[in-house]
């Protein structure tokens, strides 16, 4: 049994947060199994929800996350916010932490929440859901009230700018171009691939 939490009642509504063992479970049936990641990124954002008091996000449409880390805490906790990359409301930045900002945009606030340098990890073969349980959100994580500023371009919903590149003639969303001199080009055709060009045979 993971640590017991106090669920909050908004005063705009009657509905309650799913439980923490539904989270989990949900979060388990998406990424493919169960790790000390699943259950760090569900815990994570349901100390976010509760902090923010968004007690349904999955019908909450103005809370954007970002995510500095591309592993099994970001899948966990997509699956909690119900936010992702397709709605716009799910942003990656690489950075390499364990680490997720939780925007929302109604009430003009965010907070970052990390796990905290000195947090323990289980032993190799240690029982994870119980270890994990006999820790307080106190010392896993450590937080703070930040701000971000999310250019008109990120924000979800339709695309607000489309081009089309002057190279290959692909369409460029959401501000993503790169005009040089009289020239629009896609990121890709500016500054390169990620992928190389295979001829067909």
């Amino acid at each position: 049994m993971l640590v017991a939490e106090v669920q909050i009642k908004r005063e705009k509504g009657d509905k309650l947060m799913r439980t923490l063992e539904d989270d989990l479970a949900a979060a388990v049936n998406f990424h493919g199994h169960l790790c000390s990641g699943m259950i760090l990124g569900v815990r994570m954002a349901r100390f976010a929800l509760r902090y923010l008091r968004i007690d349904d996000p999955r019908h909450y449409r103005d809370l954007v996350v970002y995510v500095e880390m591309d592993r099994c805490v970001a899948d966990a906790v997509s699956v909690v916010t119900g936010c992702t990359l397709g709605k716009r409301r799910l942003k990656f930045v690489d950075l390499g932490k364990v680490a997720a900002t939780f925007v929302d945009l109604n009430q003009d606030c965010a907070l970052r929440v990390a796990v905290s340098p000195g947090c323990p990890y289980p032993e190799h073969g240690e029982e994870i859901v119980e270890f994990w349980g006999s820790l307080p959100d106190e010392v896993i994580y450590r937080w703070q009230e930040v701000r971000v500023d999310i250019p008109l371009c990120d924000l979800p919903g339709k695309p607000r700018h489309i081009t089309n590149c002057d190279s290959c003639g692909e369409q460029v969303l959401d501000g993503r171009e790169v005009v040089k001199g009289d020239r629009t080009l896609c990121r890709a055709c500016s500054q390169g691939t990620y992928y190389l060009s295979v001829p067909i045979a």
